[in-house]
């Protein structure tokens, strides 16, 4: 049951970022508005939500040794189009990197253990009040900050569409 819900969630994110990719490319060719004022993008937004929810509850009927190398395998799908169609000299560092992922992917779901602790929600309160997760968040969010202030930064330098 985990594993299906994973991969549908796996496939409403494909489709989600096809979709988003497909607005940016219309609204950059068009040069109109900003590609957050498209329904079509915000569709993709919210698709990608529901994706990665489905993920996440994925994590609940099947342990994570399972659910995880299901995202690399489908980095791995969309990479390889690319590889086909490409005429890149990176296709070497395209093969590398699936064979890496799918190297992990193999060892984990073999190695890893297959069963997973009973989570109460006690245990998750604790979890989240702890000084370890707090300092987690704190960090997290702030190297979030300062990887927005210098992608705006380098953006206004050179920007991906003229």
């Amino acid at each position: 049951m985990g594993i299906c819900i994973a991969v549908c969630g796996n496939f409403l994110i494909s489709i989600s970022l096809n979709i988003q990719k497909y607005t940016h490319v219309r609204q950059s060719q068009r040069g109109t508005k900003p590609y957050y004022t498209s329904r079509l993008w915000w569709c993709g937004i919210l698709l990608m939500g529901l994706g990665e929810l489905g993920n996440f509850a994925a994590y609940g009927f099947a342990p994570a040794s399972l659910i995880a190398p299901l995202g690399s395998v489908s980095v791995i799908g969309k990479t390889f189009p690319l590889f086909i169609k490409t005429r890149h000299r990176s296709k070497g560092v395209l093969l590398a990197g699936g064979a890496l992922a799918l190297t992990g992917t193999y060892f984990l779901v073999t190695f890893a253990p297959h069963s997973s602790p009973h989570v109460t929600a006690n245990m998750v309160e604790r979890s989240l009040v702890s000084w370890t997760f707090l300092i987690y968040f704190v960090s997290l969010f702030n190297l979030d900050q300062v990887t927005v202030q210098l992608t705006h930064h380098i953006l206004q330098k050179r920007p991906l569409v003229k």
